[in-house]
């Protein structure tokens, strides 16, 4: 029977049923109470006693099932108040009204509050079902036609509900395989959700396809045997292949988050945990404990991964720092050393020219020590204590033959801008150390 004879029926058949109740409606000055037993008025009275406390709990599905059950066993039934038998009226004639799905899923809402004020009245229920599977809201149409079930009176044809059952099956079947090929077309994370939320309307979740078991299989295999990051890496690769077959497939993600924790990739741990939230509600309470937990984990490594890397910039900083020192120090050093000739006339303590590059002095580091040679220097007479540093130049000459009538020379040079030139003062020591004279002294780099 297609769903638009079912819904013509139904409100045919519902006009009808609101016109008896109407009419089978006695007024309260003609009514005279028949007489009850005490038991039947223990149950009415804690009927109403339910019902009360209903009223200020309307999400307490314990204490409407109470209150079915408690009707049910009335003989005869509950009176359907007056202000609900109204609301049920006028949903009705607005659902004869009603094209689109949002105005279906209005109506339903209608009917479920009539259902909060008479929660026996089976009729509420079966019409908040059928306006909800128009407006395509499985869980709901299918949540109302159990209560439906649950409180309608026995020897009533549930002929209707059958029928609107397995129109509900076939139509989710059908919107189910679109969402699902919708989603293996393009996997976003909003039509992952469409598929979960079309899977936990069904009556059961549809098969896992054994392709997906095969990913599945191969992931625990690679996480429980893991010998380093690459091993997590292909787990988490093989749960995600399985849950593009079967995005329905809680169990799934909730290893995948297992892996992808392992693996530290704690906010990917958290989207899955999510998925499975949405996939098994009934969890919701350990799956949002184990969220907390897998961000305290994830704040704590963010912690240490900003610390490290402020210390690796540091770090970093100070190498460079000391890069530039030694690439200062460097050129420094790089333009003191080199080959040196005198500028001014040959002495007795130094020796050369620019005619007598024989005679130059060569300034060298040996082994991270300072050193000048010069093959024209007489053979007891040596130039020690090299020092250089920021530019300058300073050494010692001494000797210890006859000719050497100084006991030594000591001589200061600085480099100039250029750095073809060093420039500075010789002071003489006689023998007994006390200064002699000083005189100026140049050297030209050789080029």
């Amino acid at each position: 029977m297609k769903a638009s004879s079912v819904f013509s029926r139904l409100v045919s058949i519902l006009l009808l049923c609101a016109i008896a109740v109407t009419a089978q409606r006695p007024t309260a000055k003609h009514t005279t109470p028949s007489p009850r037993q005490p038991a039947d008025q223990a149950s009415r009275a804690q009927l109403a006693a339910y019902l009360a406390d209903f009223q200020s709990h309307p999400d307490d599905a314990a204490l409407r099932g109470k209150i079915i059950e408690l009707a049910k066993s009335l003989n005869p039934a509950p009176e359907i108040p007056q202000r609900a038998h109204d609301d049920f009226t006028k949903a009705i004639a607005q659902m004869t009204s009603s094209s689109s799905e949002d105005a279906f899923e209005t109506v339903a809402q209608l009917f479920e509050h009539v259902a909060v004020q008479a929660p026996w009245f089976a009729e509420a229920y079966y019409n908040a079902a059928f306006a909800h599977a128009k407006s395509n809201t499985f869980d709901g149409a299918r949540r109302n036609l159990a209560l439906y079930l649950a409180a309608v009176r026995p020897g009533v044809d549930i002929q209707n509900a059958e029928q609107l059952r397995r129109d509900l099956d076939r139509n989710q079947a059908e919107q189910f395989q679109q969402a699902l090929r919708l989603f293996t077309a393009t996997p976003t994370d909003s039509a992952r959700l469409h598929v979960i939320q079309l899977a936990r309307a069904m009556e059961t979740l549809p098969e896992i396809p054994e392709a997906a078991r095969g990913h599945f299989v191969m992931a625990v295999v690679f996480v429980n045997t893991a010998t380093d990051n690459s091993d997590y890496d292909r787990a988490i690769t093989e749960y995600k292949a399985a849950l593009l077959a079967a995005p329905w497939w809680g169990e799934a993600y909730k290893k995948l988050a297992g892996a992808q924790e392992l693996a530290g990739r704690y906010d990917d741990a958290i989207t899955n945990l999510i998925f499975f939230q949405a996939i098994n509600p009934a969890d919701s309470r350990s799956t949002l404990d184990e969220i907390y937990r897998l961000k305290a984990l994830g704040q704590k490594t963010a912690d240490e991964q900003a610390k490290q890397q402020a210390e690796d910039q540091k770090h970093a900083l100070l190498q460079e720092q000391q890069q530039k020192e030694r690439t200062s120090n460097d050129a420094i050093n790089y333009s003191i050393e080199g080959r040196w000739y005198l500028v001014s006339e040959a002495n007795e303590n130094f020796y050369g020219g620019e005619s007598n590059p024989e005679c130059d002095y060569l300034i060298k580091q040996n082994a991270g020590h300072w050193e000048i040679k010069n093959s024209c220097s007489a053979s007891k007479r040596n130039i020690h204590n090299v020092e250089a540093q920021s530019r300058r130049l300073s050494f010692k000459l001494s000797g210890r033959d006859p000719g050497f009538q100084f006991s030594e020379v000591v001589v200061t040079l600085a480099l100039s801008n250029d750095g073809q030139s060093l420039e500075g003062t010789a002071v003489t020591y006689d023998k007994n150390y006390l200064p002699y004279s000083n005189y100026h002294l140049r050297w030209i780099r050789r080029k």
